[in-house]
């Protein structure tokens, strides 16, 4: 579950050489090991950020899952409550208000079932629920069609938030970075290609790639 700076490092490392040949320009750059150890940690948020957000739910262990129950209004006239997304999530897994009895994955704003939401008949109710997620003013809200009563009820979700990196650093590379094993391959090459957008170097778009198939493979690979 857990992996070191330094063992990221490493094996980022060794994926980059993998895809880069001898005697390219690249090689000269990389002379500078303490620079490119620098960039590759600098990078660890930003690619554990998008691998989070973009893995298959179950790849990701139950401790990547959080608890959460944001304020929410209702809003007039279309018989739904809205509640706010904070900042600090990545990705919400699931919702449900209290009068609910399960918990629907949100769908996105251009969605066809989100558009049907406008219809008084075909929209979500209290026993079949739909939730959208939605962006206003650069803020995300959850949209909940629709609630049993004409009451705020508590909102519940399932969420995954930014992972905190504040730890990570060249002078720290024993700190650990908590990743599901079955996702570490994904990471190792999603920061790889991120390191080479930083060189300016073409083989940043295979490595990516690589993260991509390794985030949508079957097979665990940790």
């Amino acid at each position: 579950m857990a992996i070191t700076v330094a063992e990221i490092v490493r094996r980022v490392k060794s994926a980059i050489d993998e895809l880069t040949q001898e005697g390219t320009d690249f090689s000269d750059l990389t002379n500078d090991v303490a620079n490119m150890t620098q960039i590759i940690v600098d990078k660890i948020g930003y690619g554990l950020t998008f691998i989070l957000e973009n893995a298959p739910l179950d790849k990701l262990d139950s401790s990547m899952f959080e608890q959460t129950s944001p304020a929410g209004s209702i809003v007039s006239g279309t018989g739904a409550e809205k509640a706010q997304v904070s900042d600090d999530v990545i990705r919400v897994v699931s919702a449900r208000l209290s009068s609910w009895t399960y918990a629907p994955v949100p769908v996105p704003e251009s969605s066809q079932v989100a558009l049907m939401q406008s219809d008084e008949y075909a929209k979500g109710s209290w026993d079949r629920p739909v939730s959208v997620l939605t962006f206003e003013n650069n803020n995300r809200y959850l949209y909940m069609y629709s609630p049993k009563t004409n009451n705020v009820e508590t909102c519940y979700m399932t969420v995954v938030k930014k992972p905190d990196v504040s730890g990570i650093s060249v002078s720290n590379l024993s700190a650990s970075v908590n990743v599901p094993s079955r996702l570490e391959a994904a990471l190792v090459y999603q920061v790889a290609g991120l390191t080479m957008l930083a060189y300016r170097e073409d083989v940043a778009q295979s490595l990516f790639n690589v993260a991509r198939n390794y985030l949508s493979a079957e097979v665990s690979e940790g």
